[in-house]
């Protein structure tokens, strides 16, 4: 990659946050972590990502509500959704509030970096 593309990692796994950190510097990302939803909103407003990887269940303010605090913002990154629930209704009402994608953990890295790609491209 020639350009360096601006992601943010938000869950409250911090193994998690890391592993995800590694991967995508490995990719050429430049990438931000955040260990809650509170954090991440005031990261986005302050600086300019492509796209938020974003945990659904976190303490404080979970990965839904941040995704409604978003469309508030006049431009907001492309977002996918990481959780432990396989719910659809789950999946659905993210996807309704903005979110590109949704993936379920333990996800497989190499479909994860695609599915990032994927949107990225969209």
């Amino acid at each position: 990659m020639n350009t360096r593309i601006k992601m943010l990692v938000v869950d409250d796994n911090k193994e998690l946050r890391q592993s995800l950190c590694e991967q995508f510097l490995q990719e050429g990302f430049e990438v931000d972590l955040a260990e809650d939803g509170d954090i991440a909103l005031e990261m986005i407003k302050q600086k300019e990502y492509a796209i938020v990887l974003l945990d659904v269940k976190m303490p404080r303010m979970d990965g839904t509500t941040v995704l409604q605090e978003l469309q508030k913002i006049h431009t907001y990154p492309k977002v996918i959704m990481l959780s432990v629930m396989n719910d659809i209704a789950i999946a659905l009402e993210c996807v309704k509030r903005g979110a590109q994608d949704y993936i379920t953990k333990p996800y497989d890295p190499e479909e994860l970096l695609q599915v990032v790609m994927k949107v990225l491209n969209k």
